[in-house]
Formats: C-alpha cells, structure tokens, sequence
C-alpha cells in the first residue's frame, strides 16, 4: 500500500480545519496512451463532517473520461468484481460505496450503495474540475458524519479511470498495482488506500478554549 502524504490545510478566515493525505501514482503506467486516463495522485481530506476527494490525472480531456470512487465503509458490501457500471475490475470485494463520474456530453456523476444489491443513492456528490490541474474533485457531504455515528474512524478506498462500455476494464488503478493490460482485458486492484478521519477541532473552537484559558489564569 502507497503510504500517504498527511496535509494540513487552513486558512485564518476558515471555520474549520481540513486534515487530508495525499496518495500519490506513478505518471506512464497505463498500456493505452490515454492521458486523460492516467492518474498521477489523488487527495482526500476532511472538514470534520465531509469528505472531499480529487483526483488528478496527467491530461484531462473535456470530451470523454470515466472516473470511479469505490469505498468500504462497513463490513459486507458487495462480491469481487460486482459494481453498478459492470466494469471488468477484480479485487472489489467489500465495496459498500461507489462514486462514477464522466465528462462527455456535459459530465455527470451518480452514486450508489450496496445492501443487498447494488442501489442508486438519491443524493450524488457534487463534482468540480480544475482544468488546469486536471484535477476532479467529489464533495461526499456528510458522509463523514454517518460513517463516524456507526462507529467508524475511517475508510478504505480505491479509485479507477475506465472507458465508456460495461466489461471495460480499470485503464489505470491508484496504488501499487503496475500497468493494467488494457483494452480487451481485466483488470484487477490488489492495493487498497486507507485513509483515516481528522479529530482536530475548528479554529473557531480553539479560540473559544485559548479564551477559557485565559479568564482562568486570570481567575487565579
């Protein structure tokens, strides 16, 4: 497993404080030539209640890309090779959460939960694109929240890059897996990431405790 890059990102007018990591996948380790599917690194941070994750490949194409999140969240989830695009991709099991996003015809994204199958959740996370970092970014409002209410402190994740038809496989996958054989063949992720929440408190808050602080030294 790729170990993460822990970041911290704040800023003086912010009410809170974003912990992430960053993942990071070597550039040319695809066998297509698709740079659009290439991944170079992905960031995953947190605000205390929501998750945010970008992913950066080598050349975004604003005509065409398939773009996939998928997490354990729990124990269960779905079976190996099971996702709700029936893409060619082994080593998914235990998948409970899934993201797919694409950018011809306008872009798009839709999420989906596995209980017993896989369903089409009613809220899809909002996806932004820097076009000048090639980078796309999901915003997973709340997720943190349900996920920390069920006694989680974190998550497993894997994120792939793949063309438009059901049996196409993972072009590219993050982590250590080397170059998929491409068009025509499977592919399979053998290295999850993990990323694990924030407990720091929003700069508001320690405002409010250096305050207490001093009235008590005050008080003595």
């Amino acid at each position: 497993m790729i170990k993460p890059i822990g970041i911290l990102v704040a800023s003086a007018l912010a009410t809170t404080v974003a912990m992430g990591d960053i993942y990071m996948d070597p550039t040319g380790d695809i066998a297509t030539g698709n740079a659009n599917l290439d991944i170079t690194q992905v960031e995953v941070t947190d605000n205390g209640s929501d998750l945010f994750v970008s992913m950066t490949v080598a050349d975004l194409d604003s005509d065409w890309g398939k773009y996939l999140f998928f997490a354990d969240f729990t124990d269960g989830g779905s079976g190996d090779n099971d996702n709700p695009w029936f893409r060619d991709i082994g080593g998914l099991s235990g998948t409970d959460y899934f993201v797919g996003s694409w950018l011809d015809g306008g872009g798009g994204t839709s999420a989906s939960w596995h209980h017993d199958g896989w369903w089409q959740g009613a809220d899809s996370p909002a996806m932004s694109i820097d076009w000048g970092t090639s980078t796309i970014t999901w915003t997973l409002t709340d997720l943190m929240t349900e996920i920390i209410d069920s006694g989680g402190t974190g998550f497993d994740f894997e994120i792939a890059t793949t063309g438009g038809n059901g049996g196409d496989p993972a072009v590219d996958l993050l982590g250590g897996e080397g170059t998929q054989p491409g068009w025509g063949s499977g592919s399979t992720s053998t290295d999850w990431m993990h990323y694990e929440f924030s407990a720091v408190p929003a700069p508001s808050a320690i405002v409010l405790l250096a305050i207490a602080g001093l009235a008590r030294r005050r008080r003595h």
